[in-house]
């Protein structure tokens, strides 16, 4: 693993955490690859059991590294879009249940690591969003995926307005299942629940798991192709370069349609 994932296992449950807080645990390349290789590590090891995700500091994970994405050229852009890409389905790919311990912002690809967890739970204070539209993108995964899981309003509110929304109007919409006051208190019920899980037979666990998988990924990868081909028709257009250098400046974009 990389210093930016910290992985610990306790018991039967493997902690992970996005450790890069000055960024607000943005998906850097090492992030990403990290993630990548957790399904062969809980596919390895039959005594985990669950998985619990969160990130360190104030932030959960604020979506792709843009700073990052901005400086390569056409070529280095797409290979890093295709990285996180791989990075957020392979959470899905985890053969164990997995617990999103969500401890303040999600969003972009921040939404669409929770999206990839089989639940989902907050703090109060935690908001959420899929801003891509907002500097000239499409969040094609998470297109893909609320719709899959039965989302479809949630999906055109958070993808058409690029806005932000609370933990407890996410829960009101069925995305979080549970929201608390606090951090310590939601690193508490997560823990519970992540113990009762970790309790349950192994061989149960996985292949529950499995069949979820398995339905998804039918209804998924075709629909991901077709996406990721309307999506490639942005990369390169004035408004796409712009969205990026106002986020990378801290200005508002000014987006033309081309």
């Amino acid at each position: 693993m990389t210093e930016f994932l910290k992985v610990e296992k306790d018991g039967h449950i493997l902690r992970v955490m996005l450790n890069r807080p000055e960024r607000r645990n943005a998906l850097s390349t090492p992030i990403c690859h990290g993630l990548i290789d957790l399904p062969a590590q809980v596919e390895a090891d039959m005594d985990i059991r669950c998985v619990v995700i969160t990130g360190a500091g104030e932030g959960f994970c604020s979506g792709a590294d843009l700073k990052e994405r901005k400086e390569g050229d056409e070529t280095e852009r797409w290979d890093y879009v295709e990285l996180v890409d791989r990075a957020l389905l392979d959470i899905e790919k985890i053969p164990v249940p997995v617990i999103a311990a969500v401890n303040g912002h999600a969003l972009g690809g921040g939404t669409e690591l929770a999206l990839g967890c089989d639940i989902r739970l907050a703090v109060k204070h935690a908001d959420f969003g899929l801003t891509e539209t907002g500097i000239g993108i499409i969040p094609t995964g998470s297109i893909v995926r609320l719709l899959r899981d039965g989302y479809d309003a949630l999906n055109s509110l958070l993808t058409y307005t690029a806005g932000r929304f609370s933990a407890a109007q996410m829960l009101e919409m069925g995305f979080i299942q549970q929201v608390t006051d606090d951090v310590p208190q939601l690193m508490d019920r997560t823990d519970v629940l992540a113990r009762q899980i970790a309790q349950n037979a192994p061989l149960a666990l996985r292949a529950a798991k499995r069949v979820k998988r398995t339905l998804a990924a039918a209804k998924t990868d075709e629909a991901m192709a077709a996406a990721e081909a309307i999506r490639r028709t942005l990369d390169g257009t004035a408004d796409c370069l712009e969205g990026l250098s106002a986020f990378a400046e801290k200005r508002d974009p000014v987006f033309i349609g081309r």
